[in-house]
């Protein structure tokens, strides 16, 4: 069937002359539509939240997307809907009527001015106006990174009448079914939690009627997968690398350049998370304190490599409380076995060469004692010689070697003591700070779960 065109046409009619009915007469829109001018404008204020857009940690605020719906009652603005076609809804303008000048607060945009002001109202015949709006809030949001990057942010919101104090206007929260939160985008770092609103009515010593505020209380999750596997991870990771750099021998050149290396790496990560934090010293996250126990770690662990690397190269007298405490106490405990045959022992026959001529040690004692058999007679040194002085000079060079020999020899049996000791230090060291990274790791672990667990079930 074909449309109605008389019946559209006064519709239409009907709707202009309500316009202009409604309109000739209102007044200005800054003076609040009530007859009486002691009485109480109400305004029924719901914010949905429909997205998260930023939550600036480091800067403690936070913007989010919401649709905004206010409603009130203008008492210029009724009609009896049978006088006109029986319209009981149209749609003006919004900045054709008086609208409530309800204010956030704690707002960090540039201007106060949120609302589009191409927006319309819907009006109906008792003088209800409804304002459904778009609106980016941007709002201070003190943040709680003690579990970071487990924590829940509490966000609260303070709206409130600029300009009227509460005998003028008074905000109450919208309840039903058209106020529930079910919509919100999730955006992958945050997630919803809940959102809850009262009204709280303050006096102040200047004036004596009340002032009404609604304070909406926004709860969100952190997503803690993204931190726990770019930064929790790669610091355990890094932590028992630098464990096991007491597991490499202890005259190792290589164990000092992994310790230093361990370290700057610890340093970036701990600067990658103050880069992320705001400057709050009242309260520090303790993933922060995790990092700073684990770089202490590495200094001792670097501190520790030297002290093993300068007692490995060691060759002086080792003091026999030295050897008693470590060699035969200490390594022990630590249950490493010692090479102990090097005190006292017979030194080791080396070998000394000059340019093409090897000279074994055994071989150079055994001619040394029967070219001194032959030359010495009891009276004392034969006629030999004095007929051939060279042989004096042989003797003379063959001790001189001999006694080197076992100089050296001496040496490296105490440096091998030293090396021993060495190990000792290294394995007493690794076994310490094993025991100091797993009891920093679960204390701190433990604590932020237990406690992220609390706020849970206090927020629910």
């Amino acid at each position: 069937m074909p449309p109605n065109n008389t019946s559209n046409g006064s519709t239409v009619n009907h709707m202009l002359l309500l316009r202009d009915n409604l309109f000739d007469a209102y007044g200005s829109v800054y003076v609040r539509p009530v007859r009486d001018g002691k009485s109480t404008t109400v305004v029924t204020f719901r914010m949905l939240l429909h997205s998260l857009l930023d939550m600036d940690t480091k800067n403690q605020r936070f913007k989010i997307s919401t649709w905004v719906k206010m409603t009130w009652r203008d008492e210029f603005l009724q009609w009896n809907s049978s006088e006109y076609g029986g319209i009981d809804v149209i749609h003006v303008p919004a900045a054709s009527v008086w609208r409530p000048d309800i204010t956030l607060h704690s707002n960090t945009e540039d201007t106060f001015e949120l609302v589009k002001p191409d927006t319309f109202v819907e009006l109906r015949p008792e003088g209800t106006v409804v304002w459904y709006v778009p609106i980016i809030y941007g709002s201070t949001c003190l943040q709680h990174v003690r579990y970071f990057p487990f924590d829940r942010q509490e966000c609260t919101m303070k709206f409130s009448s600029w300009a009227y104090d509460g005998a003028a206007l008074e905000p109450q929260a919208e309840a039903g079914a058209d106020a529930e939160q079910i919509r919100f985008a999730e955006n992958g770092v945050w997630s919803f939690i809940s959102v809850t609103n009262e009204v709280i009515t303050e006096y102040f010593p200047c004036c004596p009627e009340p002032y009404y505020h609604l304070e909406f209380t926004i709860v969100f999750q952190r997503n803690a997968g993204f931190y726990v596997t770019y930064l929790i991870l790669p610091c355990c990771f890094l932590s028992a690398l630098s464990l096991l750099v007491f597991l490499l021998p202890p005259d190792c050149g290589e164990k000092l350049t992994l310790s230093i290396t361990n370290l700057l790496a610890l340093v970036v990560f701990q600067q990658l998370i103050a880069e992320t934090m705001p400057p709050n010293g009242n309260e520090l996250p303790l993933l922060g304190t995790y990092f700073l126990a684990m770089i202490i770690m590495v200094c001792v662990s670097v501190v520790g490599t030297v002290l093993v690397i300068s007692i490995s190269h060691n060759s002086t007298q080792m003091h026999p409380w030295i050897k008693t405490l470590f060699l035969d106490v200490l390594s022990k405990v630590v249950c490493l076995k010692v090479d102990m045959d090097t005190e006292g022992s017979e030194p080791t026959p080396h070998k000394m060469t000059n340019g093409s001529t090897s000279f074994d040690e055994g071989n150079l004692n055994s001619g040394y004692n029967e070219l001194s058999a032959v030359t010495n007679t009891d009276n004392g040194i034969s006629s030999m010689t004095s007929t051939d002085p060279n042989i004096a000079k042989i003797l003379r060079i063959m001790a001189f070697m001999k006694n080197e020999m076992v100089s050296q020899s001496d040496k490296e049996n105490r440096q091998l003591l030293w090396k021993q000791v060495s190990k000792v230090i290294d394995r007493c060291l690794f076994i310490i700070l094993v025991i100091y990274a797993l009891a920093i790791s679960l204390t701190i672990g433990t604590y932020i779960y237990m406690g992220s667990e609390t706020v849970q079930e206090h927020d629910e």
